[in-house]
């Protein structure tokens, strides 16, 4: 009875701990945006490295009412052990990388930043990247994300 006790606490422990990057990161914010191609889930990545993400918003986690919207150009940000406390999202250190996508590209290259604009993080193992984009026409302007993540970054 003790063991299991103890192991539910600890799970519990490690499951509130856990970033779900699927989760809304702030009001009216849905995980609508569909990457096929960017950087793998727990995978390492050069500074410096150019990484060739291509995306689009046929994401079946959408409702279909957004779809009839045209989204605004899309930003890409780096996010360095975003953790979640209660509606708010919390981060060591937070990147711009590229602003102004078009949608209609639906593709883009970044390069991820040198050692030096990354700066020195308690984790770098803990990297998320976030493609967002806003619906500027739709009712409440509500923004549609996909998040890639958790991944090193090291030379």
């Amino acid at each position: 009875m003790k063991i299991s006790a103890a192991i539910s606490t600890a799970l519990l422990a490690v499951s509130a701990a856990a970033f779900d990057k699927n989760q809304p990161w702030g009001k009216r914010d849905y995980n609508c945006v569909n990457v096929f191609q960017g950087i793998p889930d727990n995978s390492t990545v050069a500074p410096g490295a150019e990484i060739n993400i291509k995306f689009n918003r046929n994401s079946k986690n959408c409702d279909a009412s957004l779809s009839q919207f045209p989204g605004a150009d899309y930003s890409i940000y780096l996010y360095n052990n975003p953790v979640r406390n209660l509606d708010v999202i919390h981060f060591d250190r937070e990147l711009p990388i590229k602003k102004g996508i078009p949608e209609k590209d639906g593709a883009v290259t970044i390069t991820i930043p040198s050692q030096e604009e990354l700066g020195t993080v308690a984790d770098d193992s803990v990297w998320y990247l976030r493609l967002s984009t806003s619906l500027n026409t739709a009712p409440q302007m509500p923004t549609l994300f996909n998040a890639a993540g958790p991944f090193a970054i090291r030379a």
